[in-house]
């Protein structure tokens, strides 16, 4: 679904530039620059309302407010000055300069723009005011490069006189290939962050007691460390008062080739625990082992790198010869006596120090207790 709303609200922000491109061909075909702006304006405005009625006030093009105001400026500009400014790159230059103008104001308010809008759209109009800010700074500097080839082309022309080419590659050829590149540019990358959020997995935002207050990707969670609370599902395999332990992933954030159990998971948005903790189990010894799951213990956990309420649960097999040491499974089975002479060595993960205890009292030693006598009376 958000990967289907990003393909409906995000439009391009280049597509507001499309007035200022039928101004520079409209000029090419020699229409008078009154003509050309004016009907640069209408389109402007026209574009606006299109997006408003499209897109039901949800996913306007900020580009087009600019670019409008901007031959608006300029016509203002024409009205007092055409009696006096005759050459035919002026109110290119005049129109490309008074629209540069609006982006460096626009970067330097970003923050109090950002601040003001931010709060009232939700996060795909976030996402297309972040990618109007991106493409303003490659407008401006592309439109700020093109007035310099002007110049330069003016002050130090080729040949004795202008050619007809030449002049078309200058004030046509290369503002429309500058305002192409920056939308071919932003299309790839659009298409880029749809890929990236199809992939992406969503964790839910909780309080201590395990209500939900929101969700937020996990990949920008995980890079705020410590900011959000999310459930995490683990799953402790006991096989005869024994508990199966290998080492955490090298890349892992917390305690890296630390020796915990193979089964942990965030749960995500709108998952079940219950359900989180029998998948978690499915993947890692696969779905021909068939095991009793439980639920132990609920508990916070945090440090300087995570916040986490776990959900530990504990699952039995009968035979610990039933799991086959390949492919994830990579561990063995502790028992009672190595895992306490094991604390000495700090070998074990912080989660799994707080609840050895717990585990042990309520789950191993007990099933030692209560095993069958093996003796005759």
């Amino acid at each position: 679904m958000l990967s289907k709303g990003i393909r409906k609200y995000m439009s391009n922000p280049i597509i507001g530039l499309l007035p200022f491109e039928v101004y520079i061909i409209l000029r090419a075909l020699s229409v008078d620059v009154p003509y050309a702006l004016a009907t640069s304006f209408i389109l402007s405005v026209l574009g606006e309302l299109l997006f408003r009625i499209f897109y039901r006030k949800s996913g306007y093009n900020f580009t087009l407010y600019f670019t409008g105001i901007s031959v608006l400026v300029t016509f203002v500009v024409w009205l007092f000055t055409n009696e006096y400014l005759t050459k035919v790159f002026t109110y290119l230059v005049i129109l490309e300069a008074v629209l540069i103008c609006f982006l460096m104001l626009i970067r330097v308010s970003k923050t109090y723009i950002t601040a003001y809008l931010f709060r009232q759209k939700n996060m795909i109009q976030k996402a297309l005011l972040n990618e109007f800010f991106e493409s303003a700074v490659l407008i401006q500097y592309g439109l700020t490069l093109h007035i310099f080839c002007i110049l330069l082309y003016r002050q130090f022309p080729i040949g004795d006189e202008p050619t007809t080419t030449l002049d078309l590659i200058i004030y046509t050829g290369l503002p429309l290939l500058t305002i192409w590149i920056v939308g071919v540019y932003q299309v790839f990358k659009i298409r880029s962050m749809v890929m990236k959020l199809r992939k992406e997995e969503w964790l839910p935002i909780v309080t201590e007691k395990g209500e939900v207050t929101g969700r937020i990707a996990k990949s920008v969670s995980i890079g705020m460390k410590n900011k959000f609370l999310h459930p995490v599902v683990r799953v402790a395999l006991i096989s005869d008062s024994k508990v199966f332990l290998q080492e955490r992933p090298a890349d892992d954030i917390l305690n890296p080739r630390k020796l915990d159990y193979p089964f942990e998971k965030y749960m995500l948005f709108n998952h079940e625990i219950n359900l989180a903790a029998r998948n978690s189990i499915r993947q890692m010894l696969g779905g021909n082992i068939d095991t009793e799951i439980r639920f132990l213990l609920k508990y916070v956990f945090e440090n300087e790198d995570t916040r986490r309420l776990i959900f530990l649960f504990v699952a039995n097999v009968d035979n610990e010869n039933m799991i086959r040491r390949e492919g994830k499974m990579t561990g063995k089975f502790w028992t009672v006596k190595q895992l306490e002479e094991g604390f000495a060595d700090e070998i074990f993960s912080e989660c799994f120090e707080l609840e050895f205890e717990y585990l042990k009292n309520m789950v191993l030693v007990p099933s030692d207790i209560m095993k069958p006598a093996t003796g005759t009376n």
